[in-house]
Order: C-alpha cells, then structure tokens, then sequence
C-alpha cells in the first residue's frame, strides 16, 4: 500500500481521500488503456497500451515451445521535466532573502510584535506546500501567499489569516 503521509501533507486532505483519489486515478487509467486511448499528466508522463500480437513463446517450467495469446502490455513514457527532475541534486538548500535594510537608526531594533511563535505554518511556494516556522514567515510570504489553515478553514490567503495579520501592517 501506499504511504500517503506526504501527500496528506502537502495538500491537507485526508488519508482516506488521498487513498480513493488515487485508487480512482488508477482505475481510470486501466479502463482508458483497455480502451486503447492514452493517459497525459501534465508534467509527469503518458501512460500508452502497448499491443503483443500472438506469438512464439517457451513455457518457463517445462521449456516447452508455446504460442503466447496477444495480450494488452501497459507502458509509461515519462515526461523529460519529470526526468530532470529526479535527476538534478541542488548543491545546496535555497536560501532565504535577504531581509530589508531597516531606515531606522541601528540601535533601535526594529518592533516584533508579541504573538510570534515557533508555529509551524504550511504555505504554497512555488507551486509546493513546504512547512516553515513562524519566526522565518515574514520574509517569505506576501498577503496573497496560500497558507493551510487549522479546522475548517483549509487554504487562505495569508492576508486572510488573522494570526498572520501583524506581518503585513
């Protein structure tokens, strides 16, 4: 079976809705194939049919020569994006920016404001939910950056966010 921490993760969903998701998306593919038809996933690969005719084949317990039924192989030609991108070891994690330059003489630090925490918060970047403390929000976020929620709430821009409010006054 699957592991789905990861994606539960990332997306926020369920265990047992990422499950049916991709139980459906399996099922889907198999009838598309049966079907003769292709499976494109963007940014992933193209899932084809590859049709074995009849043909002459060797029984592997008895090394007796048989003829093979045709049969239905399915295949995946994986996209090359997709390929670069198990390929490709960054040398390094990316950094974060580099903060402002503060206006302000330097012996006044500048305000943080009380309700800072070691929060872990869940935010899209680049596409991916990637986890990041509280402390480090500031300087990669903006008001309309994706942030997960607790409860019923689910994905909000972070302007939305009334805990995450101070960062943007």
């Amino acid at each position: 079976m699957l592991d789905t921490t990861y994606i539960e993760k990332i997306t926020g969903l369920s265990g047992t809705t990422v499950e049916s998701v991709i139980e459906g998306l399996i099922k889907f593919v198999q009838l598309e194939l049966r079907a003769g038809n292709e499976v494109k996933i963007v940014d992933f690969g193209v899932f084809y049919p590859k049709e074995l005719g009849e043909r002459q084949a060797r029984n592997p317990r008895t090394g007796e020569s048989i003829i093979a039924k045709p049969r239905t192989k399915p295949r995946i030609r994986f996209f090359d994006s997709f390929e670069k991108g198990i390929q490709d070891i960054p040398a390094a994690p990316p950094t974060p920016p580099t903060p402002p330059t503060l206006t302000a003489p330097a012996s006044v630090p500048p305000p943080v404001p009380a309700t800072v925490s070691n929060r872990i918060w869940h935010i899209v970047k680049d596409g991916v939910a990637i986890p990041i403390s509280e402390s480090e929000l500031k300087w990669q976020i903006t008001p309309d950056t994706l942030v997960w929620t607790e409860g019923q709430d689910g994905w909000k821009s972070a302007s939305e966010v009334p805990k995450l409010k101070y960062l943007f006054s």
